[in-house]
This record gives structure tokens, C-alpha cells and sequence, in this order.
């Protein structure tokens, strides 16, 4: 059904955008004045709730309504996602809940360790059930975050990035890039130069999308791009994880290690996500670190086929 659709109403990411579009919308006229949340508590979860049943129901219900239509639109299976998104919503509140504990919150282990944590755990013991699978649409729900992050995040908070800031997403981008490409034909002797090169992209951009448009610029083969998006996204799963967990292990200030998991981790969401595992200030920075770096996608793919078609 999606195939008959104008890519305006059938792909994800423009839905990103109609969806954040309306909910700031809203904000801006004053439709919405706040959101609600899970309170903080200390002996026992109920202690959260008091108050919040109904906006927390609110909430649910108004989110379940407006991407269900956007999920119909898209493939026609809105009623079966709006099931499945419902113990979805459960498990993000669950995951805010536990991460609400003052003691929790104190050691500094935020709703992102929690959701990670529970989402492991149901995938590696009961698995996740097939009817709950069509309401798991990550990248929906990631894209339209990072709209609602950029609107956020104002330019000045970029401009407060400062030198350093900008030293690490501009300038340490294209010295990886070069130098895994020299690394890999001229020490690894790898083969294939269009492989290297978007692996290369991959991993010093911003993962995928860097590789694609990289893919396209080397004329790189079909399973080179494979290949290559393949070790970009394993390598993400680690990293996102391992990293936060690193820089505290190494008592290292979290702002630094947010612009060290902005400028390192591939995938913009998955930045954001471990940026949230060092906490609020430490998730903005990341993202804005990343955000910059990603600005250099087209004039990387532009250099790559200028150099590809002069070498």
C-alpha cells in the first residue's frame, strides 16, 4: 500500500516531520502547555503517580491517536499498531518510573539505561511477541525526537560549542576519514578502495546515511554498502552502551564525554541516547556535536566524487 502513496505521506521521514510539526504546532499556539511525567520517589513506584494517572493516560492516548494515523497512511496496519503501541507506552513509563527512584537518579542511571536495559531483557528471555512487533518502529520514533531536539536546541547553544566544539565535529571528521582510507589500502592493502571509503565514511560521519551517500559517490557495489552499514550498526550498539559507561569509568567530566560520544558514535539517535545516559546537559551537547557533523555529508560525498573521478 505504501508503494502507491507520494513519498510525502509514505515514508517515515517526512512523517517525522508532519508529526513533530503538529505537537510544536500545538506548543506554539497553545494547544499544549506541558507534558506530563512521572513524578521522583523513594520507597515505593506509587509514590510517582499521585496526581499523573490521568495525565500520563492523556498523553498516551493523544500520541497512540496521531502516529496510528500516520502508521494507516503509511502501510494501512493503524489499528493493529495502535494494540501493540500500548505496552510499548507502558514500558517507556515503566523505564521513567525506575529511573525517578532518588537513588537511582542520584547515581545518575536516566530513563535511556532503563529502556535499554528492559528492552534487552525481553528480547533475550520471552522475545519480543510478534503481535507487539508492528508498534516497535524505532526510527519513527527517534527522527521525530530529533525534530523535537533541533527545535530545542537554539543556535546559540551551537555557538556556545565554541572552537573546541567545533574543532571536533568540522576538523577531526576529515582527518579520520583520511586517514582510515590511507590505513586501509596502504597498510591493510584492502582491495576495494570504494569499500574503504565507506566504511571510512561511515564511521568519521554520521554511520548510514554517510555511507549511502558515499556508497554513491565511489560507485561502490551493493554489498559494499551492505557491508559497511552492517559494521556501522554493530559498532553503534556497542559504542552507545559502552561509551557512557567508559567515560565514567575514566571520571571524565561529562561535557567532554558528551563531545567525545557526539564526534565517535555514529548514528545520530543512538548519540542521543547515550548522551542521555550522562544526563540532560551531557545528551544536548552530544546531540549538537553530532548535529554539526552531520553538515558535512554532502561536501564529503562531493569531495569523495571529485577525488574519485580525477584519481
Amino acid at each position: 500500500m505504501a508503494e502507491t502513496r507520494h513519498p510525502l505521506l509514505a515514508k517515515e521521514d517526512w512523517w517525522a516531520i508532519w508529526l513533530s510539526g503538529l505537537l510544536i504546532s500545538g506548543v506554539v499556539l497553545e494547544f499544549i502547555t506541558s507534558v506530563p511525567g512521572v513524578g521522583r520517589w523513594s520507597t515505593l513506584p506509587t509514590e510517582a503517580f499521585p496526581g499523573r494517572v490521568s495525565g500520563l493516560l492523556s498523553l498516551g492516548l493523544g500520541l497512540v491517536i496521531i502516529t496510528a494515523i500516520a502508521v494507516q497512511i503509511m502501510s494501512g496496519n493503524g489499528r493493529r499498531y495502535a494494540t501493540a503501541f500500548i505496552p510499548v507506552f507502558a514500558l517507556a513509563v515503566l523505564a521513567y518510573t525506575v529511573a525517578n527512584q532518588t537513588g537511582i537518579r542520584a547515581a545518575g542511571f536516566g530513563y535511556a539505561f532503563w529502556a535499554l536495559l528492559i528492552g534487552l531483557f525481553i528480547a533475550n528471555t520471552i522475545g519480543t511477541p510478534q503481535w507487539m512487533k508492528s508498534a516497535i518502529r524505532s526510527e519513527l520514533y527517534i527522527k521525530t525526537g530529533l525534530v523535537f531536539l533541533g527545535a530545542e536546541i537554539l543556535f546559540g547553544n551551537i555557538l556556545n560549542l565554541g572552537l573546541p566544539g567545533l574543532f571536533v565535529a568540522w576538523f577531526v571528521t576529515p582527518v579520520v576519514l583520511i586517514f582510515m582510507y590511507q590505513f586501509g589500502t596502504r597498510i591493510l592493502k584492502i582491495g576495494s578502495r570504494s569499500l574503504v571509503i565507506v566504511i571510512a565514511a561511515a564511521t568519521s560521519v554520521c554511520g548510514v546515511s554517510a555511507a549511502i551517500a558515499v556508497a554513491a559517490a565511489a560507485r561502490a557495489k551493493k554489498e559494499e554498502l551492505t557491508l559497511a552499514v552492517g559494521m556501522s550498526l554493530i559498532f553503534t550498539v556497542v559504542m552507545m552502551v559502552a561509551m557512557p559507561a567508559l567515560v565514567r569509568a575514566l571520571g571524565m567530566d561529562p561535557v567532554v564525554g558528551a563531545a567525545w560520544i557526539g564526534g565517535t558514535i555514529d548514528a545520530t539517535g543512538a548519540v542521543v541516547a547515550a548522551g542521555a545516559l550522562l544526563g540532560e546537559q551531557a545528551e544536548q551537547i552530544a546531540a549538537v556535536v553530532k548535529m554539526v557533523q552531520n553538515m558535512l555529508i554532502g561536501v564529503v560525498a562531493f569531495l569523495v566524487a571529485v577525488f574519485w573521478v580525477t584519481r
